[in-house]
């Protein structure tokens, strides 16, 4: 027994020291001509020399057709691929006679090999040249004729994915429109077009890192995951994904919740629901749930998990921005320093036990209304505006179940919707605290003035118990629905709080000097040392109200 511990000590150890670094380059050769372990070109001519392979496909060939190639990069190794544009898909260059499966009628297979796990102490990487300085100029891995995805992490652990641009060169949206749009893609016959449908798919992974990636303009989805545990996602956008940015439902029988922690760190959703134009990045075509589609930045099924949302931006994408209202009793849930915006739904949406502080929220739920710019904006003009203020488009909204709790502190919360703040479920067991936040009503918007409009109102606990189990201290309202003003410590109420700019559509929450703001936050509640942007608190005398602390002049 001793002896064979020992030998699969060695096998461990010696797995750990053949891991490798292999390089790609536009200017690289096939895997006859090149062995990958060099960041050189290939001279032109002989097999096996020291240079870089010319695609991704050569350290990760695609699988299926009734083959498996084998995969040159292994766990553990790191793939370094060269700036430039890299077609994935079937007609990536000697794919066709190649692999089976890329295979013009089936050409949905033609994609890269999932990546294979790495350990905890050496992941397996697959980056992008310039990862180390800066990512300035990451390769663009570009999905074809209907390829199902750029990236698969399926069944992938102990791995680090960076310094890409994930996309496609095609303006079209899957399904648009019910099949009723030129903007539809082809599935029906070959060539399908320079189109993919997802730009990364995950589930049963764990310990992953996504970092400096940009994935937009994606025919169907930016991202699909499922059943994660222990990623990190920093310095990612998902922007222009037609049907969602993140989806987290993967629709399957045995679930998609995750565990562990998840966290967001400087990411940006924005525009999801929305087709891209190329090569401009314009969106365009945009659509949501009444006309067929989706459009969540970010949304998932019922999941655990401890999820961390820190300095990130949901915005302007056609249902809600950040959707976490699916989250079970057993998952907790921090937003900080975050900025929501233009979402046609709710701006953010929480279950669990949530804590949402340092953050601006806007809930200028119609921005969309009319927006004739988007050619084919299926979300603008007054008949066809079913998805704006969507769910009464409440900015925040927190479920609390039985036993759950939840603090919202230091925040600027506006809104058009039906209020800034509304909780939903709970019972006596439940508990709420809104502290030291600036609560600023705008007129309720209602299509075509269809019923009287109201004022925004400030918090609402929908289905609660009577004498709803929550406590308010330091926080400014302002235009609110009755002029509202809550029991507690140190609120203030109709008083204007003064910020650079209060309209919906150019908001700024940053406090001017003379603003009642500063200074007047209850310091007895007082659980954060910086602002929205990172400045100390407090900056003066005492702790501002919001999520912005004043600098002086």
């Amino acid at each position: 027994m001793k002896l064979s511990f020992f030998a699969l000590l060695l096998v461990f150890f010696f797995q750990q020291s053949l891991a490798g670094t292999y390089y790609v380059r536009r200017d690289g050769g096939t895997t006859t001509q090149c062995t990958g372990l060099s960041d050189a070109a290939y001279p032109g001519s002989g097999t096996d020399q020291n240079c870089a392979w010319h695609h991704p496909f050569d350290a990760l060939p695609p699988q299926g057709g009734g083959t498996h190639p084998a995969l040159r990069l292994h766990g553990g190794d790191t793939l370094v691929i060269g700036a430039g544009s890299y077609e994935m898909g079937l007609n990536t260059p000697g794919a066709k006679s190649t692999y089976k499966a890329c295979n013009p009628n089936w050409s949905w297979d033609c994609v890269m090999a999932t990546v294979p796990s790495g350990t905890s102490d050496q992941p397996t990487r697959i980056l992008g040249a310039g990862w180390n300085t800066g990512c300035k100029d990451a390769p663009e891995l570009w999905g074809s004729e209907h390829a199902g995805q750029v990236v698969s992490l399926n069944g992938s652990s102990n791995v680090v994915i960076g310094c890409l641009d994930i996309t496609d060169h095609s303006n079209c949206i899957i399904g648009h429109l019910g099949g009723h749009s030129s903007y539809l893609c082809n599935r029906d016959h070959p060539p399908f077009g320079a189109w993919a449908s997802v730009g990364l798919r995950a589930k049963d992974s764990s310990n992953v890192t996504l970092q400096d990636l940009d994935i937009h303009g994606m025919a169907n989805r930016g991202i699909i995951a499922g059943r994660l545990s222990d990623w990190t996602i920093k310095r990612v956008k998902l922007v222009a994904n037609a049907w969602a940015g993140w989806d987290g439902d993967l629709g399957e029988s045995a679930g998609s919740s995750n565990s562990g922690d998840i966290v967001f760190d400087t990411v940006e959703v924005g525009f999801n629901g929305c087709g891209e134009s190329y090569p401009d990045r314009k969106p365009y075509g945009c659509w949501g749930q009444e006309e067929g589609g989706y459009g969540d930045g970010l949304g998932t099924a019922s999941t655990g998990g401890n999820w961390k949302f820190i300095n990130s931006y949901f915005h302007h994408n056609t249902q809600d921005g950040l959707d976490l209202l699916y989250a079970n009793t057993h998952a907790t849930i921090t937003v900080t320093q975050t900025h929501a915006e233009g979402n046609a739904g709710n701006q953010i949406k929480l279950a669990g036990s949530p804590t949402v502080s340092n953050s601006v929220i806007v809930g200028n739920c119609s921005f969309y209304y009319g927006r004739d710019y988007m050619s084919g904006n299926n979300s603008a003009g007054s008949d066809t505006a079913g998805d704006l203020c969507r769910a009464m488009g409440n900015a925040l909204v927190l479920s609390l179940q039985p036993g759950m709790h939840g603090r919202v502190e230091y925040n600027t919360i506006t809104g058009q919707g039906d209020c800034l703040i509304l909780a939903i479920n709970g019972d006596h067991s439940s508990s709420l605290a809104i502290e030291n936040n600036a609560l600023i009503g705008k007129k309720a918007w209602v299509r075509n003035n269809e019923r009287p409009i109201p004022q925004s109102c400030a918090f609402y606990w929908d289905q609660g118990p009577s004498g709803w189990p929550v406590t308010y201290s330091g926080n400014l309202l302002y235009g609110v629905k009755d002029n509202a003003c809550p029991q507690g410590t140190g609120n203030l109420c109709n008083v204007d709080p003064q910020v650079t700019n209060p309209n919906l559509s150019s908001f700024d929450a940053e406090p001017l000097s003379t603003s009642p703001l500063i200074d007047k936050a209850d310091s007895s509640a007082a659980t954060t040392s910086t602002d929205l942007l990172s400045f100390g608190r407090p900056k003066r005398g005492g702790y501002d109200i919001g999520a912005l602390e004043y600098q002086g002049p």
